[in-house]
């Protein structure tokens, strides 16, 4: 009989299967076309700049006595980089305070005014901003600004008489509003998109356990908002230091000089162009936007396995548990409107008036007041051919530019690696040129033959898709990091590929964000300037060449009026996006 408790003999064990190389998925071959084709278009025409720097092609170098050394300890360049830095730390500063404040009182109180929160905090974004600089001047400048003007008859009752302001637009304290009122829907957009994926049930959790909402936004929110905050940071930098239309309209006046305004003077009011200056102060910015990059990545944890701290998405979100205001609700409100009034609606009216007029007078006729600057718009060519372009243009590039972010986002963020982040590392490199040095650089290495794209829809396409690229990647990284790796992981051990996890999981929680990043990106290409400026022509034109080429010969009521037709066309197309995204809403 045999024995009960002997145990079988072990089976043999199968022997070890050959290990198979792991080759890489489709969509990993697609990253890296498409991640080669866009470091060509960067690497190529900075190459041939650089080699023309130094002779090996042929170009015109600039002043012989320029060197890199000489260019960035001078007294000039060292005060345009204090100035630079004054102006995005304090308008930068007042963006994440205001940017966060809204951000708060619409996702997480009872605030909100329906639809027109979401707006409110945007309006700024909806004025280019060429024509919110301008708009700006028509209103303060100290002479015959209509607000001061206003102002003026005002004191003028109370017995104070005052020959000119009392506000003066060319001044430290106007520059730094005109440079925060411009970075708040950036800082807002990420914040705000931080909050929407943040779980709510985890601050009504902390709540309930007896902490308040110090402590709570201190202890719960905060610490969850670090992807999103250091993705705040970083573009109001990037964007910050790059600005050069307010600075150039006002800073000039002023005697406010900023590096991307000496960059320009560099290239374009030097005969010959000096480059070496302009690329030497061009590397003074990318190392400050490189550190600043490099921050960011240490505060959200990349590349540490940290990002799944940050895996809070709730799946049945919404605003029942939203904080009571109580008294403060009704000031809260009136700040939200007030903001609206001071950033977007007096620039507006400013352009306004001025597009109605005959010339720019401080004094308003309305009995002389017409529609001739409007009329203008669609009789001259340039100016209906300007605005059709940059319309068709900016549709068209900001698709192309959040398609690209997606799969390039998916590559660096998703799969990592270190080859992952030099490709993340050199996509990123545009975001800290100025657009007139990029747009130089193009010309030289594709304006000529054998390419011949010189003052083509072409070489625009190209510059703004290189260019805005960066703005959505910044977009699609925080949404990305917020997401988290555990829903990552959790779709691949059920079996989804690459492409499925994307498709399925990724694209469908990043929708919010990538929908206020096209909206973002389409304004600011339909109000480009710098870039602009440089490689528009009278056979191609845009928006942003036409209006400086208006400025430069005095047509005040022809730039105000195309202002106000961006400003409408820019305000309907953020609408509209808001809309859809809040249909993608993960918290409702």
């Amino acid at each position: 009989m045999t024995d009960l408790l002997e145990r079988p003999a072990p089976a043999a064990e199968p022997a070890p299967a050959k290990s198979r190389r792991k080759w890489p998925t489709p969509l990993v071959w697609v990253s890296w076309a498409l991640a080669a084709a866009m470091t060509y278009f960067i690497a190529f025409p900075l190459i041939k700049a650089v080699l023309s720097l130094f002779g090996v092609a042929t170009a015109t170098t600039g002043a012989a006595d320029s060197t890199f050394l000489s260019v960035v300890t001078s007294g000039e360049t060292l005060q345009a980089l204090l100035n630079t830095a004054i102006l995005v730390v304090c308008g930068g500063a007042f963006a994440i305070l205001v940017g966060a404040g809204f951000a708060w009182l619409n996702e997480r109180t009872d605030a909100r005014v329906g639809w027109l929160a979401e707006v409110l905090p945007l309006v700024s974004m909806f004025v280019p901003s060429l024509a919110a600089a301008i708009g700006w001047v028509f209103l303060l400048d100290p002479d015959i600004g209509l607000l001061n003007s206003l102002m003026r008859t005002a004191l003028g009752w109370v017995g104070i008489d005052a020959a000119s302001g009392p506000l003066d637009i060319y001044s430290w304290y106007g520059l730094i509003w005109c440079y925060g009122v411009f970075l708040v829907p950036f800082a807002y957009l990420a914040i705000s998109n931080g909050l929407q994926s943040l779980d709510p049930s985890l601050e009504e959790a902390s709540r309930v356990s007896g902490a308040g909402p110090v402590k709570t936004f201190f202890k719960v929110t905060l610490p969850a908002l670090k992807p999103a905050l250091g993705s705040a940071v970083m573009i109001v930098i990037v964007m910050g230091m790059a600005l050069f239309s307010m600075p150039v309209i006002i800073g000039t006046r002023a005697g406010i000089d900023v590096l991307p305004v000496k960059i320009v003077e560099d290239v374009t009011q030097t005969y010959p162009v000096d480059q070496v200056s302009a690329l030497s102060r061009s590397a003074m910015l990318l190392v400050i936007v490189l550190i600043a990059g490099y921050v960011q990545r240490r505060l959200v944890g990349v590349g540490k396995g940290k990002g799944q701290a940050f895996a809070t998405i709730g799946g049945k979100g919404s605003r029942g548990g939203a904080v009571k205001l109580g008294k403060l609700k009704a000031p809260a409100r009136v700040l939200m409107f007030g903001y609206l009034a001071a950033a977007a609606i007096l620039p507006f009216l400013g352009l306004l008036f001025v597009s109605l007029q005959t010339f720019w007078s401080s004094a308003v006729d309305w009995s002389g007041l017409s529609l001739d600057a409007y009329d203008a718009l669609f009789e001259k060519p340039i100016l209906s051919e300007g605005l059709k372009n940059s319309m068709l243009l900016a549709a068209g590039c900001a698709t192309v530019v959040v398609l690209f972010a997606i799969i390039i986002t998916h590559f660096t963020e998703v799969k990592g690696g270190k080859s992952a982040r030099a490709v993340d590392g050199v996509l990123k490199t545009p975001a800290a040129i100025p657009h007139i040095v990029f747009a130089i650089a193009l010309i030289a290495a594709f304006g000529g033959p054998p390419f011949g794209w010189n003052g083509t829809a072409l070489i625009l396409a190209a510059a703004y898709v290189v260019m805005y690229f960066p703005q959505a990647a910044m977009y699609s990284s925080a949404a990305v990091h917020q997401i988290g790796r555990p829903l990552i992981e959790a779709s691949h051990v059920s079996g989804a590929g690459d492409a499925r996890t994307l498709r399925r999981v990724l694209v469908p929680l990043m929708t919010p964000a990538l929908i206020s990043g096209w909206a973002l990106i389409f304004v600011l290409m339909a109000g480009d300037i710098t870039a602009s400026a440089m490689l528009a022509s009278t056979n191609t034109p845009v928006a942003g060449f036409v209006m400086l080429d208006q400025w430069s010969h005095g047509s005040y009521p022809t730039i105000a009026a195309l202002g106000v037709v961006l400003t409408l066309i820019s305000t309907c197309v953020v609408l509209v996006a808001l809309r859809v995204r809040n249909k993608f809403r993960i918290n409702r």
